[in-house]
């Protein structure tokens, strides 16, 4: 009877382990998407513009787009800082410069440093995790968005 007993409460500890480390990977999930900012690209008929909108539930970060043209990412330019809801006009100088119709791409993070990348082509958005399919840095080459105003 004691080795059964035994067995019982050994089965029972390795149950709730289980049962805990779930629980602790679902909640560390949840408060990551608590804060995740979610940039897409939406073109706006009545101004003619690309607005770029964080529809997410946290701000974006060190907001950088991109252009892909001819099959290669570039022109990197950074955008303002952005809050949950916020949204930037994409300056058409930038974005009709070297192709009327690019492929546009954000590179950003979250409030804890977790970085994300959209891509807009053929009006659908896909948003990653990490650096997607954009250069992982442009160092020297990114502009500042009001450089376009004018």
């Amino acid at each position: 009877m004691e080795i059964a007993g035994a067995v019982i409460a050994g089965v029972a500890l390795i149950v709730s382990v289980i049962v805990f480390v779930d629980s602790r990977v679902r909640e560390l999930r949840a408060a990551r998407l608590a804060r995740r900012p979610a940039l897409v690209f939406v073109w706006n008929q009545e101004k003619s513009a690309w607005i770029l909108s964080n529809i997410g539930s946290g701000p974006a970060l060190d907001v950088v787009i991109v252009q892909r043209v001819g099959g290669a990412w570039g022109h990197p330019l950074r955008m303002p800082e952005m809050a949950v809801g916020d949204a930037s006009i994409v300056p058409r100088l930038w974005s009709e410069k070297w192709d009327k119709n690019p492929g546009l791409g954000a590179r950003y993070r979250s409030m804890t440093e977790e970085e994300y990348t959209t891509t807009t082509a053929g009006d659908r958005s896909k948003i990653d995790s990490g650096s997607g399919e954009l250069p992982s840095d442009f160092g020297a080459q990114i502009e500042p968005h009001w450089s376009y105003w004018g």
